[in-house]
């Protein structure tokens, strides 16, 4: 099954949340479905079983002036959709919203610095390699490697013989 990622951004910033938009979509192109939220209650409102991933700003206020932390939000998310990862984006250094953030159920906390839209493309690099993880888990290198191989040289045999007949009605 080849179906694209749904990745929702909530974040009070909107500058914010649409640099991590524009990277993310410059990286990964259609291979991900980013929707932007600016509340908690309209990310919320929105979430279903399809979303994949959701990145959370830790401290919302701005717009709605009604804002939730982070973890709350985290919470609420595994509560109702516990397969669906979460990664909170923090300005707080504090060690202890990582712990709970963490024993919530938050795929990873990043540091909102520098480095940390990179941080976040390497979760979903890590999501969409996961197939051939598996395959190698499951068959070892060596015999991913050979398939792999096979598949190509297959191909490619193909391709000549191909090339071969298309040149030979040429002539």
């Amino acid at each position: 099954m080849n179906r694209s990622l749904n990745v929702f951004i909530l974040n009070d910033d909107v500058s914010v949340a649409g640099k991590l938009r524009k990277y993310l979509k410059h990286r990964f192109g259609d291979l991900l479905n980013i929707s932007l939220f600016f509340t908690s209650t309209s990310c919320l409102r929105m979430i279903d079983n399809t979303v994949d991933l959701v990145v959370v700003d830790d401290y919302l206020q701005g717009i709605s002036k009604t804002g939730r932390l982070g973890v709350e939000i985290l919470k609420i998310i595994k509560q109702h959709h516990p397969e669906t990862e979460v990664v909170i984006l923090t300005s707080n250094e504090d060690v202890g919203l990582k712990v709970e953030a963490i024993k919530s159920g938050a795929r990873e906390v990043i540091p909102n610095k520098r480095g940390a839209f990179y941080r976040v493309r390497l979760l979903i690099d890590k999501r969409i390699s996961q197939p051939i993880r598996f395959l190698v888990a499951e068959y070892g290198v060596r015999t991913f490697v050979f398939i792999f191989f096979m598949v190509w040289l297959i191909l490619g045999v193909v391709a000549w013989m191909a090339l071969r007949l298309w040149r030979t009605d040429l002539i």
